[in-house]
């Protein structure tokens, strides 16, 4: 498991957390395009925690989740709660 050294860089953090996250979902090594959308994501998530606005980004995520579009373009896929 990585080190919890907070200069650790949010690339690799969120690298290795898409990686972890995605054995534990799935079973399975993502592949590479799954693997660069988890780390733009959690790299981005991190950021927002740095900086104070992770909230926000929660509550924008949640908006999108529940957007009619979203089921559209996952096209039933996933469905809203």
């Amino acid at each position: 498991m990585a080190d919890s050294n907070p200069q650790q860089s949010s690339e690799g953090l969120a690298e290795l957390s898409a990686t972890n996250l995605g054995r534990a979902v799935l079973g399975r090594e993502l592949t590479a395009e799954e693997a660069e959308s988890m780390t733009t994501i959690l790299t981005s998530t991190i950021q927002a925690l740095k900086h104070g606005f992770i909230r926000r980004l929660a509550e924008h995520v949640v908006a999108e989740r529940e957007d009619e579009s979203v089921e559209e373009f996952f096209e039933d896929v996933i469905h809203p709660d």
